[in-house]
């Protein structure tokens, strides 16, 4: 202690240099031709990077948390701001198919123009930038979204929710669902998009477009979200999505530090907004669902129901319990000639101080 207590003006310094832009990070450190203004919270020695780095990046991890420079600190930010958004791969067959890759590359190609226009204006403005607003993470939900109303469930019912007809008009697609791409103007592909879909991970709540395809059937959407562990809250008109690592984050810290699901949804509302934790979507009750439904597939999983000829509906009393190696099993850990041992009196079992021979 004495030792960290002689260098804490030292280590204050260390410490409040991260608030700052680092010497020599005018250009990024990945491209080494931008101009670099953003970086990533939650990525391990992160550097400043440009807008398309930051993008790229991150489309394998599109619920960081990332910041701007705005020419006098780091303003909070989302990668939205970058264009990253959520992919939905298909799980069986080609993971990325025809319609996904269009809508992708229609995607890049209306970021790319959104980089030109940032570089331009940073080789303009970079000794000076005028300072940024503030970034509110629930401004586009909030904002967008005033007139929405919600179901019993708390998912939000959209205008396109309510005509499960009614399609976007990209210039007449073929089928239903696969739309022509041909004469579509990319920015007017990217507006589309819109931010509809709330997902909850292990660093707060999020609003992010999500990219999906339904071209084998709008059935495969959920699966392919669980898939990639992303648990949607219900089947139909899906715009809440929890992620498998928060749900066995709120495992853990319901097993070691007893915590309840309304501590815990307390804490996730907290990382989103830490100054005002109450402006965050209330999504305990689907938390708790989640997590109920969470648990019980992991434990189907470790019965060997997962990729096998057993039927759910087929489970009997017991089969989902875990094998315990401790208690006595004959056989197994006490010899089958347990009884005729002297000194069996090791395998009983004791209730209220009353010994049974009662075996596993």
């Amino acid at each position: 202690m004495q030792q960290f207590v002689d260098r804490v003006d030292e280590f204050l310094g260390a410490l409040i240099s991260r608030e700052e832009m680092p010497g020599g990070a005018g250009t990024c450190r990945h491209c080494k031709k931008s101009i670099a203004v953003w970086r990533c919270k939650d990525c391990a020695l992160a550097t400043p990077m440009c807008r398309a780095c930051m993008r790229g990046t991150h489309q394998e991890n599109p619920f960081h948390r990332i910041e701007r420079w705005n020419g006098s600190y780091f303003r909070p930010a989302a990668l939205k701001e970058v264009g990253t958004y959520l992919l939905v791969r298909h799980h069986t067959g080609d993971a990325i198919c025809e319609y996904l890759k269009k809508w992708c590359h229609m995607l890049d190609s209306a970021e790319l123009s959104k980089d030109k226009i940032e570089q331009d204006e940073l080789c303009r403005f970079v000794s000076s930038p005028d300072p940024e607003p503030a970034f509110d993470p629930n401004h586009y939900w909030e904002e967008e979204n005033d007139d929405i109303e919600f179901d019993m469930e708390g998912e939000a019912i959209l205008e396109d929710d309510l005509d499960d007809e009614k399609e976007e008009d990209f210039g007449g697609g073929e089928e239903e669902g696969s739309p022509d791409f041909e004469g579509v103007d990319p920015a007017v592909a990217a507006l589309s998009l819109g931010d509809r879909h709330r997902v909850v991970h292990t660093n707060g709540l999020h609003h992010i477009s999500m990219v999906s395809c339904q071209c084998r059937g709008e059935e495969v959407l959920p699966l392919d979200l669980i898939a990639s562990q992303l648990l949607p809250t219900s089947l139909k008109r899906i715009r809440t999505i929890f992620t498998a690592q928060v749900l066995d984050q709120y495992r853990y810290c319901n097993l070691e530090l007893k915590s309840s699901a309304y501590q815990f949804y307390q804490m996730i509302r907290r990382l989103t907004r830490p100054m005002a934790p109450a402006e965050v979507d209330d999504l305990y009750r689907e938390l708790r669902r989640m997590s109920r439904i969470w648990r019980w597939m992991k434990k189907l999983k470790w019965a060997g129901y997962a990729g096998s000829s057993k039927k759910v509906k087929d489970v009997g009393p017991g089969e989902l319990a875990l094998f315990c190696p401790a208690c006595p099993q004959q056989g197994i850990n006490i010899p089958d000639n347990w009884r005729e041992d002297k000194a069996r009196y090791v395998y009983f079992i004791q209730h209220n101080n009353v010994t049974s021979e009662k075996y596993i």
